[in-house]
């Protein structure tokens, strides 16, 4: 039957409408954010992002990362919620903060097996996981194992290391993923060299006059040859590579030598760097956490993360994300293991609080060094932050003051790491607990003891100790 004239018209119209339709169907799908193949975290244990090159630093030399901030998003500022191992690898790890995790401490009882990590949701997901960690704090049974196929503090005369150079993680990652690269992985590397006491390979030890610098040039070294072997197996553009600090490092900042009691910026400020598919190369200077790592992940590799603290940072990773404002929680309840007030703040625009018997509120935009405490002169800011602070500690679930049972075991591992570890505080906090900024000097002594008595030698050769 012959076709009329206007019913081939409309018909014309309809294929054209067709054509367009699967037009825009196929720009969509071609513009949709390209999902990762795989994924390797390195974290950089006792980090400060302002002294790494990316972040203007200028006299130490770390090609590798220079790179990967280069083709990735560098995250301007990003903070951690403790300045401790142990608790930041698990809210990292999790996207929850540590008082929900009732992981507060290093030596507190290991995260538990209630808590999704990061590991289990992409080892559900069909990749294959492994993990090098370079420290004690982070030893099998602390609870960041859970999920991952492999998980390795390598060996020392047939027990387990109690740290060890990242050459020696970067030596047994490459090892491994020669043997599983061929189906999707998730490797996740920690290194710790950066750590006191300094333990740095001679040829980058003679090249700084300053220790911390030393490592930072040696674990660049590492970074570069892991990036090299993705690079050299056509795995470097399936890879999303996340670099990340668990805390920074005080340096002598308002008198702390270390890290552990204060929770100023450089204690906190970490680095934080993607690069990988779905990721356009830029720099971000909003605000974000650790906690929102894990969920930014999971939407990158299109899993829908579990309840969580912390929320995705995939729009500023693909260059379409609005700056929301987030709030910053940070605490240390470190300081109750001597008797003394624990510490928590809060971040909100420009102010930051920090609740302590002399509390302190900084404007971080006029003093990003925290040298000028405006709580006597700007009292309704500093009353109004601090009500907040505390409104969100009594809607967090499980949060105490009193420190939990100590890990003996762990304790003992990290004694031998430099850490400090006064007797537990049963009793919960009382007014009259000494301000830490009053007790500083006296921790910095007791450091120095400790690592003092973690001679060079023994460090090098030290095992832990599995039936103390």
């Amino acid at each position: 039957m012959a076709v009329s004239a206007k019913l081939a018209v409309r018909l014309a119209g309809c294929a054209g409408a067709a054509l367009a339709l699967a037009s825009l169907l196929t720009v969509a799908c071609s513009s949709r954010t390209p999902r990762p193949r795989n994924l390797l975290v390195i974290t950089l244990d006792t980090m400060r992002a302002d002294r790494l090159p990316p972040y203007g630093f200028g006299a130490v030399a770390a090609p590798a990362l220079d790179r990967l901030a280069s083709e990735g998003v560098l995250f301007e500022q990003a903070f951690a919620p403790v300045p401790l191992t142990l608790p930041s690898h698990a809210t990292l790890f999790t996207g929850i903060l540590p008082p929900r995790l009732s992981v507060r401490d290093n030596v507190d009882a290991p995260l538990s097996a209630g808590f999704q990590t990061l590991a289990e949701a992409l080892h559900a997901s069909g990749l294959t996981t492994a993990a090098f960690v370079a420290s004690g704090v982070l030893a099998p049974g602390r609870g960041l194992d859970q999920g991952f196929g492999t998980y390795s503090l390598g060996t020392c005369k047939g027990a387990r290391r109690v740290r060890r150079p990242a050459s020696d993680v970067a030596d047994e990652a490459i090892a491994w993923l020669v043997q599983h690269d061929s189906t999707p992985f998730f490797v996740w590397t920690h290194f710790y060299d950066t750590h006191r006491p300094y333990q740095t390979p001679y040829d980058y030890a003679r090249g700084y006059a300053d220790p911390y610098s030393a490592a930072i040039a040696f674990e660049d070294a590492q970074i570069a040859r892991l990036v090299d072997y993705l690079e050299a197996r056509t795995l470097l553009d399936d890879t999303l590579i996340a670099v990340v600090g668990d805390h920074g490092e005080s340096l002598g900042g308002h008198g702390e030598d270390s890290h552990g009691i204060f929770i100023y910026q450089e204690a906190l400020h970490v680095p934080l760097i993607f690069r990988g598919p779905g990721v356009t190369p830029g720099r971000v200077s909003s605000v974000v956490r650790l906690m929102d790592v894990a969920p930014t992940i999971l939407d990158m590799f299109g899993i829908e993360p579990p309840p969580v603290d912390g929320s995705s940072l995939t729009g500023f990773l693909d260059g379409t994300g609005e700056d929301s404002p987030r709030e910053v929680y940070a605490e240390s309840l470190y300081p109750r293991r001597f008797g003394w007030a624990s510490l928590r703040s809060l971040r909100a625009d420009r102010y930051k609080v920090i609740d302590a018997p002399r509390p302190e509120l900084f404007d971080l935009d006029a003093d990003p060094f925290e040298r000028r405490n405006l709580f006597d002169s700007k009292r309704t800011v500093g009353a109004a932050m601090l009500e907040r602070l505390r409104s969100f500690e009594s809607a967090t679930a499980g949060v105490v003051d009193s420190p939990p049972a100590i890990d003996r075991v762990a304790a003992g591992r990290i004694a031998s790491l430099g850490y400090v570890s006064g007797p537990a505080i049963a009793a919960p906090a009382a007014p009259s607990d000494p301000d830490p900024k009053d007790m500083i000097a006296a921790f910095n002594e007791l450091t120095r003891t400790q690592s003092r008595a973690v001679t060079a030698d023994a460090f090098a050769r030290a095992c832990s100790d599995e039936s103390r």
